[in-house]
Order: structure tokens, then C-alpha cells, then sequence
């Protein structure tokens, strides 16, 4: 048996410079750009847009005044935006964590790589686009530069596939823009259920992931109502808990509570979001749920509810997106394992209740009692 010296882990779904990114390439550069900036006029309202292109232009006199500075980062704030300069070596895994918070990536192909690739049709830029090969790993759609529709044999050449693909005139702004929109909708993140059930529940004096408010434990109540929603329902829980429940995620950051929980999913599962729920909120129902899933907002870092009683997001019952894995590692590596203080620190959906009862937290048998008399008010 070969012997592995590295773990095996699942690895999130990373272009050259983020999870989703098309390449715009061949032709003239000023076209590109003009292109680029149809296609994020189209989406910024929906999406987080970001655009990658390179600068030959020489500029001896920045040249010089570079080469003498000993700052190898500055950040200058601009009041109207904020500005990063990097003057030494900058590795892909800085650039990848950059653009961790954006939707798409919109590149200029003649200069930079992207994991997809939209090829503009212009015969003048065949010789470029020939020099590009190697780049055309998945082509998503062509663009005419002109009427005629004609597709040369340069292009029949390098894209054997382009009978298949969707093509569009370049002036076409609507068409390439509904375009780019579905490709994000098909590659938003499934839904996977956690229901953190890992904790030693020593306030309440039994194990409150079995406690039955509804005629079934906790655990049976939580799957049944989060399973419409969810690719797939699974239960954190301590490694000594494991043989209790099916679909389990065992804690992998150990004594961390849900936080350890969470991350446990996400090294699991690193390109789901993850729909954490509490098991000791016994007022959750199938309409709360509900309320949350159709308030998803994949381009937060999570979608939460406010909790009037404490005036922050509410951590128990949270989508979150897989931006958020880095995130909450980062925080990790501060001296934070409080789901809470990533949420009021970071941009995230907001979800209003009507009714905030069904936050209610049972912790002791007190509160247990409470959520009991509660529920008994709903039924009649």
C-alpha cells in the first residue's frame, strides 16, 4: 500500500484567481475591456464583480522611485476607495485569498488565465488567439465582432466543440449578460444541513439533541424539517458521539463547540454552503426555515437572522457560504472561535422575524420549560 504523507483533504474549488472566472480573449484589448465593463454593468447589482488585466505600458519613472523603496506593501487610503501596492513577490495563494469575497472574475485572456473562456471572433487577433492555445481549457461561449455570423476554420480549429456553444454579437450587452447570470446561477453552492448536536449539554443535565418537544427527539424533528431544503442532512458531534446518529461529521477542531463544528463541515465539504442549525432551539419550524432559505443571499459571506434581544445576527441558525471557510479559519488563527463576532464583522444578509420566539435558546431546564409552554400557545 503506498504511503501518503499528507492527509487527503477536499479541496474548495479555486481557479487561477477564484472560484468563478471567465477569461475574455481574442481580440484587441480596448474591446476586452469595453466588453468587460457591459457584462459588470448587467450584473453589479446582483453580483460582486472584480476584473484582472495587466499594464505593459514602461514607466521608467515609476521604475526608479519603486527600486528605492524599502516598503514592500503600502495602503493609502483614498477616501473614495482604498488602495494596495505590492512591490515584491506576491504569491498565488495572496492573490487566490484577494478575491475570496468576490462573485465572478472577469479577466483580459490576452494577458492573464481563467478557468473558463469566452473567445471574441475577430480574424485580426487570429495569430494572438493562436499563441493562446493552451488557454482554451473550457470554452463557455463565442462572440461575434460582426453580423455575418461566419465561424472561420482558425476558430473551427482551436474549438472542435463550437458547433455546441452559445454565441452572441459582441454588441449584444443583454444576451451576454443573461448568459454570465445563468453561469453563476448554476454554480451557486447546494445547500448541505448541519445540525450541531457535539456539545456535552451539562446546564441542561441530559443530552438536548434527544430531548422530544414534538412527539420525536430533537435529532428527528431537525432532520425532517431541514431535508426539503438541503442536498443532504448531517449532525456535528464529538468523535465518542458518532455511533448515535447516521450522516455524521465528527469534530476535527477539537474543543471549539459549533465553531469547531462548522469547520469540521467545511474541511469535509469546503464547496457547500452550510446550513447550521442548533439543536437546542426547540421553537425551529418548517416556515422559519423556509424564511431563511428563500433570504439566501450567495454573495454575503452568510445569511442570518437579527436577534432584537442581544441587537446582533443570530449565529444557531445561519446559511453559510464557503467564502466563509478562510474567513472563519482567519479568525481562527486571532484568538476567535465566536461564529457571532465573524458575523457582525463581516457582510452578511440580515433576515427580520416576525415572531422572534422561535429563537428562543433552551439551555437549562428552565428554558426547556418555557419552550414547552410556548409551543403549547402555538397549538392551540
Amino acid at each position: 500500500m503506498k504511503h501518503n504523507k499528507h492527509s487527503n483533504l477536499s479541496k474548495p474549488i479555486k481557479g487561477f484567481y477564484g472560484r468563478n472566472e471567465v477569461s475574455l480573449l481574442g481580440s484587441e484589448c480596448l474591446q476586452i475591456q469595453t466588453l468587460a465593463s457591459f457584462i459588470g454593468d448587467q450584473l453589479r447589482d446582483k453580483f460582486s464583480l472584480s476584473y484582472v488585466d495587466a499594464d505593459h505600458a514602461s514607466n521608467n519613472d515609476l521604475i526608479k522611485k519603486y527600486s528605492s523603496n524599502p516598503f514592500i506593501k503600502t495602503f493609502i487610503n483614498k477616501i473614495s476607495h482604498k488602495q494596495f501596492e505590492f512591490f515584491d513577490s506576491v504569491y498565488n495563494y495572496e492573490e487566490n485569498g484577494f478575491f475570496d469575497s468576490t462573485d465572478l472574475i472577469l479577466v483580459n485572456g490576452n494577458h492573464e488565465q481563467a478557468n473558463h473562456q469566452i473567445v471574441i471572433i475577430d480574424p485580426k487577433k487570429k495569430t494572438s488567439l493562436l499563441k493562446r492555445k493552451a488557454s482554451l481549457t473550457n470554452v463557455i461561449a463565442l462572440l461575434w465582432t460582426n453580423s455575418k455570423k461566419e465561424i472561420p476554420e482558425y476558430i473551427k480549429e482551436l474549438i472542435p466543440e463550437y458547433s455546441t456553444l452559445p454565441k452572441f454579437l459582441v454588441s449584444d450587452e443583454k444576451g451576454i449578460g443573461n448568459f454570465i447570470n445563468l453561469f453563476l446561477e448554476n454554480r451557486k453552492p447546494k445547500i448541505q444541513g448541519l445540525i450541531l448536536g457535539g456539545g456535552k449539554s451539562t446546564r441542561m443535565g441530559v443530552d438536548k439533541i434527544f430531548i422530544n418537544y414534538h412527539g420525536k427527539s430533537q435529532y428527528s424533528y431537525l432532520q425532517e424539517i431541514m431535508k426539503p431544503f438541503c442536498e443532504d442532512v448531517f449532525t456535528s458531534c464529538r468523535a465518542d458521539q458518532s455511533s448515535l446518529f447516521s450522516n455524521v461529521i465528527t469534530d476535527s477542531f477539537i474543543g471549539l463547540g459549533a465553531y469547531g463544528g462548522l469547520l469540521s463541515a467545511f474541511q469535509k465539504k469546503p464547496n457547500s454552503s452550510w446550513f447550521t442549525v442548533a439543536c437546542d432551539i426547540p421553537l425551529l419550524n418548517n416556515k422559519t426555515i423556509e424564511t431563511l432559505v428563500k433570504s439566501r443571499n450567495p454573495s454575503k459571506l452568510a445569511t442570518c437572522f437579527y436577534n432584537s434581544n442581544t441587537d446582533f445576527p443570530e449565529p444557531l441558525i445561519t446559511i453559510w457560504e464557503p467564502r466563509a471557510y478562510p474567513v472563519l479559519l482567519y479568525y481562527l488563527s486571532l484568538g476567535y472561535s465566536c461564529t457571532r463576532k465573524v458575523l457582525i464583522n463581516s457582510d452578511v444578509e440580515i433576515v427580520k422575524l416576525d415572531n422572534e420566539n422561535v429563537l428562543l435558546n433552551a439551555n437549562t431546564i428552565e428554558e426547556s420549560n418555557r419552550a414547552v409552554e410556548l409551543l403549547s400557545d402555538f397549538n392551540k
